[in-house]
């Protein structure tokens, strides 16, 4: 179902000035009761920049996304007790579609952004050097394509990475070996080439690697054996040796 409402242009212009924030909802033209920080406010409205991108929301998930509730009890999202900021949005196996709006940058204080097994599609053009705190980046099964984005390489705390079955490309880009609370990588199923990074072995945390079913080559460095605490690895369907 297609929503209607305010463009992203329009969002950033009122992020920018609307220091008292009357929040007008998609749609609704409805103002809250009570006024609120702005710092919420740039968590709602980036919230309502998602809503504006989805084409498509099969089962009705965001219908509660509105100012009849706080944003904190919206479906899918969790917002710390104290300050009432968003630290995760799990909207994952809704088959939600549409484009992801690069305005969840916003979503500062936010630790895991899962929408696996969604519909959403395009270029993944969140500045991710504005989620200092993201530990769970979790986009398997959708149609993303493009670079895995390098501004992940300022995620530090990042420990789950899963682009399962999407449409990335490129190579792997040897930032990763720099994230070292790195745990988990799911790559399986892109349209990833070059070699493997020889500076995954720097992930001593690291426990599951999956980058099969890509487009990989090269040897698989020795080095990866140095990672203590890897339990699952696999290249399978690669050109590897």
């Amino acid at each position: 179902m297609a929503t209607t409402g305010w463009s992203p242009q329009l969002l950033g212009f009122l992020l920018c000035f609307s220091s008292f924030a009357f929040i007008v909802v998609l749609g609704q033209g409805e103002v809250p009761s009570a006024p609120v920080s702005l710092s919420n406010v740039t968590d709602q409205f980036a919230f309502l920049s998602f809503k504006f991108l989805v084409t498509k929301d099969p089962h009705n998930v965001l219908s509660n996304w509105n100012s009849n509730i706080s944003f904190c009890d919206w479906t899918g999202a969790s917002c710390s007790c104290g300050s009432q900021r968003v630290v995760a949005l799990n909207l994952s196996e809704n088959a939600l579609e549409g484009t992801l709006s690069p305005y969840i940058s916003n979503l500062s204080f936010s630790q895991v952004l899962d929408l696996s097994t969604d519909s959403f599609h395009g270029q993944l053009l969140v500045d991710f050097s504005r989620l200092p705190l993201l530990a769970n980046l979790i986009i398997s099964t959708n149609n993303f394509q493009g670079l895995i984005p390098q501004m992940l390489s300022r995620c530090r705390r990042l420990q789950v990475l899963s682009t399962i079955e999407n449409e990335f490309y490129g190579s792997i880009s040897e930032f990763l070996g720099s994230l070292l609370e790195l745990k988990h990588i799911n790559l399986y199923g892109n349209r990833l080439a070059g070699t493997i990074p020889v500076t995954f072995a720097n992930l001593s945390k690291l426990e599951h690697l999956n980058i099969g079913q890509n487009y990989m080559h090269g040897k698989i460095p020795s080095e990866l054996g140095s990672i203590t605490h890897l339990t699952f690895f696999s290249v399978e369907m690669n050109n590897l040796t």
